[in-house]
Order: structure tokens, then sequence, then C-alpha cells
């Protein structure tokens, strides 16, 4: 009984559409192919990879909505630095120099105090960068 339930199970079971991977080493030099290794060469690692499924006709046209829903979308970006070039400081480039800023002077403290920093310290250094960085 036992063995008719595993014949149907293989038989209703779908192909596998996996493929093997051999990670092979020469000396110093290692190749990933999906052969076996050959005899110079000594087998590292081997496993199963299933290859990607293609991309459909509309993919691109997806990526562009979530840049749109991100808030990457490339026209953004152009009016934001031309606005920064008319002469006037963006608030985003204000907080990002505030940030960069902040965190400058948490480095410089820890290189002049070296090992000797204690949590309190860390603590106050990160604090103060949490603050000039939120948004």
């Amino acid at each position: 009984m036992r063995i008719a339930i595993l014949l149907l199970i293989l038989l209703i079971a779908p192909p596998g559409n996996a493929q093997q991977v051999y990670k092979c080493a020469k000396g110093r030099d290692v190749s990933y192919q999906s052969a076996p290794c050959d005899r110079t060469q000594n087998l590292v690692k081997q496993w199963e990879a299933a290859p990607e499924p293609e991309p459909s006709a509309d993919a691109p046209r997806h990526r562009q909505v979530e840049r749109r829903q991100d808030g990457t979308d490339s026209s953004r970006r152009r009016r934001t630095r031309s606005w920064s070039r008319a002469g006037a400081a963006s608030p985003i480039s204000a907080a990002a120099n505030r940030c960069e800023a902040a965190k400058a002077r948490r480095e410089a403290r820890l290189a002049a105090v070296g090992l000797k920093r204690t949590f309190d310290l860390l603590r106050k250094l990160d604090d103060a960068v949490y603050e000039a960085c939120k948004r």
C-alpha cells in the first residue's frame, strides 16, 4: 500500500525545472558552471538553482509606476536640481548638510577620545546625529 501511495505522489508531482550549479576550484581560480567540474578541478560546492522567469512585456511600465510611487521619478530629481541651482539652498540639501556635519563631529570626537570612549559619550554623540538626520 505504501509503495502505491509513493508511486501516485511521484506521478502527480510536476517535473522540476531546476538546474545544477557547480563551484569548481583549481588553485586560486574559482569558476561557477552548469557542467560538472573537470578532472583537473576540485568540486567545492554543488546546488540546485531555478532559472528566473522571463520578464513580461509590460515589466518596464511596472518599474516606471513603482518609481513614481517611491518618489524617485527622474523629473522630480531634475526639478530639485534646477531649483537648488537658482541660488537658494533647498531644504533637502540644508538637512543633508546638517546631517553630514553631525556625523563628521561625531567621528572627530571619537577619533580624539580613542579607545577611552564610554557608553554615555557614544549615546550622546549618536543622539546628536539622530536629531540632525531625522526628517
